[in-house]
């Protein structure tokens, strides 16, 4: 008889199903997916995904290269081509990555960064990258209407920020339009 052309009895085919019931050591792998998931949770919440807007393909090593000391990102970054001018960002610090979303927008050779907080599975095709934060101030406006109400109605305050009525500084999601 060749491989494959043993034909099994009832006796052994009982004998192979009573060896693949599940065993208490069978509970640790459960265990450790359940672990790993929640590291990957952790990790996404240190990540960002950003689109750098050009039509010409980024200079990829000169990107890598730069973008983690522009952003003065003190404690490490890890930087991911996705696609085509799409960098997933692995901070090691959530403090790093607060301050990259909270200094923006960002440029990078004259082209406009948007950035995003991936969510859910993180599924980065379909993150649309339609909108980036900017920070706007406003001058001369009259001292009746300075005042966080009127702040929240022009844009959202930064949240740093305790007095809008001293700066005139807000903050305002605008469309990228690319």
């Amino acid at each position: 008889m060749g491989f494959g052309s043993h034909k099994m009895n009832s006796e052994e085919i009982a004998r192979l199903c009573a060896n693949m019931t599940l065993r208490e050591k069978d509970d640790l792998v459960q265990s450790l997916q359940s672990e790993l998931r929640t590291a990957g949770i952790q990790r996404m919440a240190l990540s960002l995904v950003g689109k750098v807007l050009t039509n010409k393909m980024v200079n990829r090593e000169a990107f890598m290269g730069l973008i983690g000391r522009i952003w003065r990102v003190e404690e490490g970054l890890e930087i991911e081509l996705v696609k085509h001018n799409v960098f997933k960002f692995q901070f090691y610090s959530a403090i790093d990555r607060c301050r990259v979303l909270e200094c923006g927008p960002w440029t990078f050779d004259g082209a406009l960064i948007v950035l995003e907080e991936p969510s859910g599975k993180g599924v980065v095709d379909k993150m649309r990258f339609n909108y980036s934060e900017f920070w706007v101030q406003i001058h001369y406006v009259p001292l009746v209407c300075k005042t966080k109400e009127i702040g929240h109605f022009l844009g959202d305050l930064p949240s740093r920020q305790s007095n809008w009525s001293s700066t005139g500084r807000i903050s305002s999601l605008l469309s990228s339009l690319f």
